[in-house]
């Protein structure tokens, strides 16, 4: 009993213990390799963005607003989006609204958007139409009541002809 009391104390000193718990000891315990200041390793950093956005080395994607939703779209990709839409078929249009554009390398996370100008996602609409007949089927029992309703929605479907990060990163900034 006395064993299994110890063993007890022993993970309940790691986990709450005064010594900030077991993740504490975890990152107090790494050794950072170079003391560098955080205005040296940005830079560092977007220095490296901006190299692979020159090399254009893997296939960018993209979460972008369109009609109240998210939707993550890559280069030839199809959407559905549901709703009325103003943009006629043939029609090619600029998504503006980019949340997250990312390659397998490197994420550019926009609060809440990504810079105007850094992201350019082009889309063509293909079609318009409606959706499949949805059925609404109500019914009360004994009570002599039902009603069926169906339903059909507009949608558009857009083709995702491109996925560019065109600019540098803080190109025009001074403040980094």
């Amino acid at each position: 009993m006395a064993l299994l009391r110890s063993g007890l104390q022993r993970v309940a000193n790691i986990f709450g213990g005064t010594q900030g718990g077991i993740l504490s000891r975890f990152v107090t315990s790494l050794v950072p390799s170079e003391n560098k200041s955080v205005a040296e390793t940005s830079k560092e950093v977007i220095a490296t963005c901006n190299k692979l956005i020159e090399q254009n080395a893997s296939r960018n994607f993209a979460i972008v607003h369109i009609l109240g939703k998210q939707w993550r779209v890559t280069d030839g990709d199809l959407l559905v989006v549901e709703g009325y839409w103003p943009p006629n078929i043939g029609d090619q249009i600029t998504l503006d609204k980019v949340l997250v554009a990312a390659t397998k390398d490197f994420s550019l996370i926009g609060r809440p958007l990504v810079q105007p100008g850094l992201v350019t996602v082009t889309a063509t609409i293909i079609s318009k139409g409606l959706s499949h007949t949805r059925t609404h089927f109500k019914k009360k029992r004994r009570k002599q009541f039902m009603r069926i309703n169906f339903q059909r929605a507009q949608q558009t479907i857009l083709r995702i002809n491109s996925v560019e990060i065109g600019n540098k990163i803080n190109e025009g900034r001074n403040d980094v």
